[in-house]
């Protein structure tokens, strides 16, 4: 075959075949990478996420002194809901 057969139809064709080919590829890999990564995982780093989820949360914080008391509103402000009545 020496090329002349081949029309400009057919070779746009033949280009978007492999080019969907090769995209289907690289997904593929990055699924087989990710299975592969996700089956690794470091059992110290799971001991440790275990552990920091069983510590029970310190009391004398800023932040759980903000959530314990919401701010006192001003003798002008209205509820956050006032259009609702």
């Amino acid at each position: 075959m020496d090329g002349s057969h081949i029309s400009a139809v057919d070779g746009f064709v033949l280009a978007m075949l492999g080019m969907m080919f090769l995209s289907g590829g690289v997904i593929f890999l990055l699924i087989i990478c990710g299975l592969r990564n996700s089956a690794r995982r470091n059992q110290e780093v799971d001991d440790l996420l275990d552990e920091v989820s069983r510590e029970p949360e310190p009391q004398n914080t800023p932040q759980a002194a903000n959530r314990t008391a919401p701010p006192e509103p001003e003798p002008w402000e209205r509820d956050d809901n006032w259009w609702r009545k």
